[in-house]
């Protein structure tokens, strides 16, 4: 028999400490009288004997059940009898089953602990009593608890662990509460749930004999610089210390542990771990507090800041390197942003670098060029400090530049249009190019590459790194109005099927000419008489001239006439006839003599000139001999008289 309750007793434990995976447990006490609904069936603990037996009633049928023993409630349910307190009135009993269902939830669980807060050592274990009042109707309450990860918990009444009580309308119990620490130090919060109630506890876990310093506790600096602590941490037990620390306004401070941040610490003896203090560049002159913690222990730190950069601006020092060559990129935009807006940008110079002022702040650094990857990378910018910066771009497969030095152009209409385009392929891949060339109407044009050629080309093979120059003729009509025209030379990428446009623009301009020809190049005229002459004036241009009109020079006293006096335009290919009558005066003497013509309009003059050859007329020969004879006979009475002396 002995044997028998030994064995029983082993079972009951081990439903109690591992219950089957696949199974789901809950224990609870009831009293004399109390039940509780399971699954729909009523559980009645209806008395006990001195022997220890206890008498449940379950869904009308009644059990007799000694410690250890137990009954199959309905199909996926079983009832374990448990520990009896015949001076209580209480027993213990356990449920298992796949899904247990314990109706009558709680309406109103008080909770009460004398101590909510207890202290304890890494690893250390503390126990709360906490009684709970059900304040509402009769109910079973469940039990549980929410502690830190890696601690062990449990609710006990007497020496069974249970997880809910059953309790009628202004009945209580108490329960204790059991937590068990890991090593981490520190205070931590547990609490406790009833039912829909919970009761908070404090858990501090403090490490006996912990010890903080530091041997120079004091350290001066420029403002905008770090400055770094060496702490040194003792423990006299093994524990896991938490790491903080107390830093002025705007100011930094992180726990390092050689190169890796840490925010705790294990020791077993001593440890070692250096406290890393970022001074702002604006920090006024002075000194400044700092206080460290390791667990509960504190060393106070001291900064002395012996020069401010408050309202200076800091400078970025940018070098950009081609990511395959490695040689510097010259001609590369930098640009600072700020919440995705330009504050200021730079060009790199040709040694690659470039350099940017702004206030201090944190900023986007973005870096582009043509055949270049865009590189962005997040800055730290110090007031009165310089920041270097590395950046290193990749080149693209496939891009092209195009370049015309001059894609518009104006002269006279019956020229040819020749612009000089430059194809470089700034990829890393060779690549060919399509061309296709829009004109307007009439006009004719192609693509060549030699200005000379006559032969038309509609695409182009560049390597990589290498240029190309073409030609594009233009050619406009004879018939084509003087004015601007735009053509479209369109040029697309095999590799990367990019396709760029260039606008040529072209300017017609009329051309002005004139040409005076002379229907005769000499006259002959007797002295006082008149002649006349045609002049013919033409348009060779091929715009219209306008206020056309002849102008003639003639010697003084001379009269000439010109009929029409001035044509206000003449068109292209047109001419005009002028008249011109020349009068000679009588007393002119023979010879030889110059007219000078001038065609002259508001855009262009031409200058002629006629041979006049003047002769004396038949009454001025008589005279002339008239007074020839007369000069002889006065000569004659002169000999006659003078000469018999």
């Amino acid at each position: 028999m002995e044997m028998k309750k030994a064995l029983t007793a082993v079972l009951f434990f081990l439903l109690l400490a591992v219950p089957a995976a696949s199974a789901e447990t809950i224990s609870l006490t009831l009293h004399v009288g109390q039940s509780v609904t399971v699954n729909g069936i009523p559980i009645e603990f209806a008395d006990f004997s001195s022997d220890g037996k206890a008498a449940f009633r379950i869904n009308g049928t009644t059990y007799v059940l000694s410690f250890g023993d137990t009954v199959k409630v309905t199909e996926g349910l079983n009832m374990t009898a448990g520990s009896l307190k015949p001076e209580e009135g209480a027993v213990h009993i356990i449920l298992s089953g796949d899904d247990i269902r314990v109706e009558s939830p709680p309406g109103n669980i008080a909770l009460e602990t004398q101590f909510p807060s207890k202290i304890t050592k890494p690893g250390g274990q503390v126990t709360f009593t906490i009684t709970i009042k059900n304040k509402g109707k009769d109910a079973f309450i469940p039990l549980s608890i929410d502690a830190p990860a890696g601690w062990d918990t449990k609710i006990t009444t007497g020496d069974s662990e249970i997880n809910g009580v059953y309790l009628q309308q202004g009945e209580s119990t108490q329960v204790t509460v059991v937590v068990k620490t890991s090593q981490r130090t520190g205070k931590f919060p547990v609490t406790l749930h009833a039912g829909e109630s919970e009761l908070r506890l404090i858990v501090t876990v403090e490490a006996s004999g912990v010890d903080i310093y530091c041997n120079y506790p004091v350290k001066e600096v420029e403002a905008g610089e770090k400055v770094s602590f060496q702490l040194h941490i003792s423990s006299s037990t093994p524990a896991i210390l938490p790491l903080s620390a107390e830093v002025p306004e705007s100011w930094n401070a992180k726990f390092m542990a050689g190169e890796q941040p840490v925010r705790a610490v294990k020791v077993s003896g001593e440890a070692l771990v250096d406290v890393v203090v970022s001074v702002p560049s604006d920090a006024s002159v002075g000194e400044y507090e700092i206080k460290v913690k390791a667990g509960n222990a504190e060393e106070t730190l001291g900064v002395y800041v012996n020069k401010t950069h408050a309202g200076e601006n800091g400078t970025l020092s940018v070098r950009v390197t081609d990511e395959g060559s490695g040689t510097y990129v010259a001609g590369a935009k930098v640009e600072l942003l700020r919440n995705g807006k330009t504050v200021t940008e730079a060009k790199t110079l040709s040694d690659g670098t470039a350099s940017i002022e702004a206030p201090e702040g944190h900023y986007t650094v973005r870096v582009s060029k043509e055949s270049y990857r865009k590189v962005e990378k997040n800055v730290e910018i110090k007031a009165g400090r310089r920041k270097e910066l590395h950046v290193s771009m990749r080149r693209l497969p496939y891009y092209m530049d195009i370049s015309v030095p001059e894609p518009s152009k104006s002269q006279v209409l019956g020229r040819v249009f020749t612009y000089e385009v430059t194809l470089k392929n700034l990829g890393t891949e060779d690549d060919t190019y399509s061309l296709s060339l829009s004109v307007p109407q009439n006009w004719g044009g192609m693509v060549v590459e030699d200005p000379s050629s006559h032969t038309g080309i509609t695409s182009a093979y560049v390597r990589s790194g290498k240029e190309k120059k073409l030609y594009v003729l233009l050619i406009p009509p004879d018939t084509a109005e003087l004015g601007t025209y735009r053509s479209t030379l369109r040029v697309a990428s095999a590799g990367s099927g990019e396709e760029r446009e260039i606008n040529l623009t072209a300017k017609l301009t009329g051309s002005y000419g004139l040409t005076v020809t002379l229907e005769r190049y000499s006259l002959k005229v007797d002295a006082g008489d008149e002649a006349k002459t045609t002049v013919r004036v033409y348009n060779t241009g091929t715009s219209p001239l306008t206020n056309v009109r002849l102008e003639v020079k003639a010697p003084k006293g001379w009269n000439v006439k010109v009929e029409p006096r001035k044509v206000p335009s003449l068109r292209r290919d047109d001419e005009v006839e002028f008249t011109i009558e020349v009068a000679v005066p009588e007393n002119v003497d023979a010879g030889d003599y110059l007219i000078t013509l001038n065609a002259i309009s508001d855009q262009k003059t031409k200058e002629a000139s006629i041979r006049v050859t003047v002769s004396k007329g038949s009454s001025q020969t008589y005279l002339g001999l008239a007074i020839i004879l007369g000069a002889l006979l006065v000569l004659g009475l002169l000999l006659r008289r003078y000469g018999r002396r």
